[in-house]
């Protein structure tokens, strides 16, 4: 089967007709049947090595090990360029599953839900989608909360920011976390999976935000993305959507003079 590449399985099992010179093992020492009871225990992965109190659900543990393989072998033979975009794919999967996704508007809009990251159509780098995760995707990682206690820390904040008054410099804004939803953070985090270099990412709405933006300068990149009207873009800018929306007004008519 390695060899001979048919379209189906099942196709290796069809008579040949005549003038069309094809291998009949599989005909001869095996009928069809046979090869799908065998065909049920085989498996591209170790089920030993699955893990049932992982967070990652046992599909991804089942298939990780060869989209971590993919990856690592697309970064040694892809440099990708300065321009990349991130955007959320579907692989179609019609079956039952727990881990499936229902995106409406899609062109398969029932599968497996990854965010990816690609240039020119060649997916570089992707993560995982799960439903009932706290982020929604894999190897995203969130600042801890901050507490709202005032211990000796607290008191050495305060200290930090007399002194930063007397000497006259403000603190600086940089150190501090720039807060991300789920989606959002899935675009740095991809970013941050290549190789270091300075990036500029395209986005849609799906992630645009003032947020986002600020996040990847940040880390040294830029972004550029289409933005929804309430994502805290310019009041301007939204008056211009709007306007977009509405269409050109009809010109008025003026009275005819005497």
């Amino acid at each position: 089967m390695g060899i001979l590449k048919e379209r189906t399985i099942k196709s290796h099992w069809s008579t040949p007709q005549l003038g069309v010179q094809r291998p009949k093992h599989s005909i001869k020492f095996m009928p069809y049947w046979k090869f799908q009871l065998i065909h049920r225990h085989l498996r591209p992965f170790d089920h030993s090595k699955i893990d049932e109190t992982a967070p990652l659900p046992k599909l991804f543990q089942a298939a990780d090990e060869w989209s971590d393989h993919i990856q690592a072998v697309s970064a040694e033979i892809f440099v990708p360029g300065p321009h990349l975009a991130v955007d959320e794919c579907m692989i179609r999967y019609p079956s039952r599953s727990n881990e499936t996704t229902l995106v409406k508007g899609k062109q398969d809009p029932l599968g497996f839900k990854i965010w990816v990251i690609a240039q020119q159509g060649f997916f570089i780098r992707w993560l995982w989608h799960i439903k009932e995760a706290k982020y929604s995707a894999v190897g995203v990682e969130h600042p801890p909360p901050k507490s709202s206690r005032q211990g000796r820390g607290g008191r050495r904040g305060s200290r930090g920011r007399g002194a930063a008054k007397a000497t006259g410099k403000k603190p600086a804004k940089e150190d501090k976390p720039i807060a991300l939803n789920s989606t959002q953070s899935v675009v740095v985090a991809l970013a941050n999976m290549l190789p270091k270099a300075t990036y500029h990412v395209f986005v849609d709405d799906l992630f645009s935000s003032s947020d986002l933006f600020r996040s990847l300068r940040k880390h040294g990149h830029g972004g550029t993305g289409t933005a929804r009207p309430n994502c805290g873009i310019d009041k301007k800018l939204q008056q211009d959507k709007k306007a977009d929306w509405e269409g050109p007004k009809p010109a008025t008519s003026l009275p005819n003079s005497r």
